[in-house]
């Protein structure tokens, strides 16, 4: 399975090479919460269709775009978008409205579509015209690389041609209640194009893998997942690593004992921010970003996620090193 493109809206800009530019440089970000800069849907995606989508749905839809051309055949492709818990804010909309309105049924229809937990994912298949596999997962922290794995049974079944696969999360009120307090609230979107060969890729994903936490032990569930992935390249030949970065040092100590001599990446939630389920699309812009400042050369890379609650994800790639962005 190839990576042949990607794209992010993040704190650092609603350009890919300001995502490109400040994850390498390490640029710091302002303190407190960090919404993506001039990001306003109705500039970005034109007033028709927009004045009822959720934030969430307006950065999966404008990043979307910069990953499709005029030549996909949309009937044969797809996406599968991770998540959280959906939108958090529409939820309590929605609780909100069932109390405060006469009948519990008198509620804004808008306001239960994105309340759904697939909304994101559907209305931005609706917006494209995408016609394949469309999915939701909601995993948390390790839905990003999870969702690789899903995204590969569906091009070896023929299921797709094409598919888009990232997460999306906004930054609302609502979400800065439910946060853990670790690292400053950020929002954002990545995706990645993905195809089952293709000659141009910018990487190749070799192997998937997650594993439950038994008794909540982080850094055993990575170190399985890390092991399992790295059967398709010896630990030696990774020339880096990176985390999703989890509420204790288990992941950083995991990444550090399977990879001794890889390069380990600062983990996003030290730069960007708290991002939850776009951590592991974030990850992989990253990684690729670091590879094509690094100069031409075929590289392998390791990429794990840990959920706190229980799940950890790991994926190993083949890495081009060449121009990464759309």
């Amino acid at each position: 399975m190839i990576i042949t493109a990607w794209s992010a809206l993040s704190p650092y800009g609603t350009d890919d090479q300001d995502f490109a530019q400040g994850t390498v440089s390490g640029r710091p970000l302002p303190d407190g919460t960090r919404p993506v800069p001039d990001f306003e849907p109705r500039a970005f995606l034109g007033q028709q269709g927009t004045r009822a989508m959720s934030r969430a749905t307006a950065l999966s839809v404008a990043t979307a775009a910069r990953l499709l051309t005029e030549d996909d055949d949309r009937a044969r492709t797809g996406l599968v978008l991770g998540t959280t818990n959906g939108s958090a804010q529409n939820i309590l909309d929605v609780n909100r409205a069932s109390l405060e309105r006469g009948k519990p049924y008198h509620i804004q229809p808008t306001v239960i579509q994105n309340a759904a937990m697939n909304s994101v994912a559907s209305q931005t298949a609706i917006w494209h015209g995408l016609r394949g596999p469309n999915a939701t997962l909601a995993g948390g922290r390790s839905t990003g690389l999870s969702a690789l794995g899903y995204c590969r049974r569906l091009l070896l079944t023929g299921r797709a041609d094409t598919l888009l696969a990232g997460a999306a999360e906004e930054l609302t009120e609502a979400r800065t209640w439910v946060g853990d307090g670790t690292a400053p609230l950020a929002e954002g979107c990545a995706l990645v194009r993905l195809e089952r060969s293709a000659s141009d890729g910018l990487a190749e994903v070799l192997a998937i893998a997650s594993v439950v936490a038994v008794d909540g032990d982080i850094g055993t569930a990575v170190l399985k997942a890390a092991d399992r992935v790295l059967t398709r390249t010896s630990p030696d030949r990774v020339w880096a690593a990176v985390g999703s970065g989890t509420s204790d040092d288990a992941e950083s100590k995991a990444l550090a004992t399977v990879c001794p001599e890889a390069t380990v990446l600062p983990p996003l939630t030290e730069s960007l921010g708290q991002v939850h389920a776009a951590s592991g699309p974030f990850q992989l812009a990253a990684v690729l970003s670091h590879a094509a400042a690094s100069g031409p050369a075929e590289r392998f890379a390791l990429l794990t996620s840990a959920e706190p609650q229980g799940i950890a994800a790991a994926a190993v790639l083949r890495v081009k090193g060449e121009t990464v962005v759309v």
